[in-house]
């Protein structure tokens, strides 16, 4: 292709089409295998998924449910969570993880967020803890791993054993650190909660979700509120629901695990790629408050779920900055270069909560975050001058 036809392509923020195009021969023969066999609903299918990703992840028990929510409603379920429980979630995440929460009856209790990091302030975190704090939900935001042994410290001063669910949809792959031990994310905690949606870094063409465990107690409890509680056919000794895995989902995903360190390390590559641009436009310097996503430190590796920038808001003195955020992405935009917002509200100021008795001010770095960060485009799909593209718009973007 010449250099002048790629330069007017578009630049998408994500990619699902490209995913299965790599993949087509090898997904549709499994897809027929699913649709051939008859058996849609969990099965052998399923479960070679479930083996398959606990052999990945490195941990003895793995649930296959039908979205990364579900995961979280059965992690929820499989601790009793309930009317009169708190639960201590970021102020700076998607909703679900907070919604769940609600479901249970119980109240989601918001802690704010590192503004360098994205992740729970482990300060806030002791803050919010009460003796009716049932669970800590932190989200590994953006595919970065959050600080599990920090929280997992806040919890112990309060005297019990609280259980930590890592929201972990973001960050397939992702290392941490988390008392010196180099481990994937999502296996640390009581309960670890991936997401598959077609966005992620490991995509389903559909809604999917897994939960995972060392503990083969809590594991036969999923396995149970995942198919309304039954223990036997028909026997229903818990108060379940139907959060099953279908089998198409499961050949997908099953196709397409074992590519995902290879996805993953091409994310990563492209972000090495955009930081050293940026550096070298000089932009980071010229930008007072322009700042790069949160580095990877003590043998840690985010999967670059998201390449987040940060877009300063205002400038010296509280005055209005002539560049903000939305005035990028829609200038991005002119130039075919797609680019997201994770996330506009925050929790505490969405309307759903409004119950809760937030106001703006609570939560300010959440909310500060809120109107400055925008993710580009890092995906493994991208075409070589692609990220190039991406920053010479921004510093074109800067310099008017």
């Amino acid at each position: 292709m010449r250099t002048e036809d790629r330069a007017n392509q578009a630049i998408p923020i994500i990619s699902p089409k490209a995913t299965f195009e790599e993949l087509r021969e090898e997904t549709e023969k499994a897809v027929l295998r699913v649709l051939a066999s008859g058996d849609y609903i969990l099965g052998e299918e399923t479960a070679r998924f479930e083996k398959e990703a606990c052999e990945y992840l490195g941990v003895p028990h793995a649930i296959g449910v039908s979205s990364g929510t579900e995961a979280l409603l059965v992690a929820l379920q499989e601790l009793e969570v309930g009317p009169g429980d708190e639960v201590i979630t970021p102020c700076f995440t998607f909703i679900a993880t907070a919604t769940v929460v609600a479901r249970m009856g119980a109240k989601p209790v918001f802690a704010d967020i590192d503004p360098a990091t994205y992740q729970m302030e482990p300060s806030a975190v002791e803050r919010a803890l009460t003796p009716r704090t049932r669970a800590i939900l932190p989200v590994h935001l953006y595919g970065h791993p959050g600080p599990l042994d920090r929280y997992a410290e806040a919890a112990r001063q309060g005297g019990r054993a609280i259980p930590i669910i890592e929201d972990a949809a973001q960050a397939i792959g992702s290392i941490s650190a988390a008392a010196g031990m180099r481990r994937k994310a999502g296996t640390i905690g009581d309960w670890g909660c991936f997401s598959f949606y077609p966005t992620k870094n490991l995509p389903a063409c559909g809604e999917a979700g897994l939960l995972v465990t060392s503990s083969a107690e809590r594991a036969e409890r999923a396995r149970q509120l995942r198919t309304h509680g039954q223990d036997a056919p028909y026997r229903h000794r818990l108060l379940g629901g139907n959060a099953r895995l279908d089998a198409i989902q499961a050949a997908v995903l099953r196709v397409r695990l074992p590519h995902v360190d290879k996805w993953n390390g091409q994310r990563r590559s492209n972000a090495a790629l955009y930081d050293r641009l940026f550096e070298e436009s000089g932009l980071l310097t010229r930008w007072e408050g322009f700042h790069l996503p949160p580095r990877a430190w003590g043998g840690e590796s985010g999967n670059y779920h998201q390449y987040t920038v940060r877009v300063p808001s205002s400038g010296p003195g509280g005055r209005a900055d002539p560049v903000p955020r939305d005035a990028l992405k829609a200038f991005l935009a002119e130039r075919g270069i797609q680019s997201g917002v994770y996330y506009p509200i925050p929790l505490s100021l969405q309307p759903v909560f409004a119950g809760l008795g937030h106001g703006p001010g609570d939560f300010p770095h959440a909310e500060a975050a809120a109107k400055e960060v925008l993710s580009l485009p890092v995906h493994h799909a991208l075409r070589p001058g692609d990220v190039e593209r991406v920053v010479g718009a921004i510093v074109d973007f800067r310099g008017h």
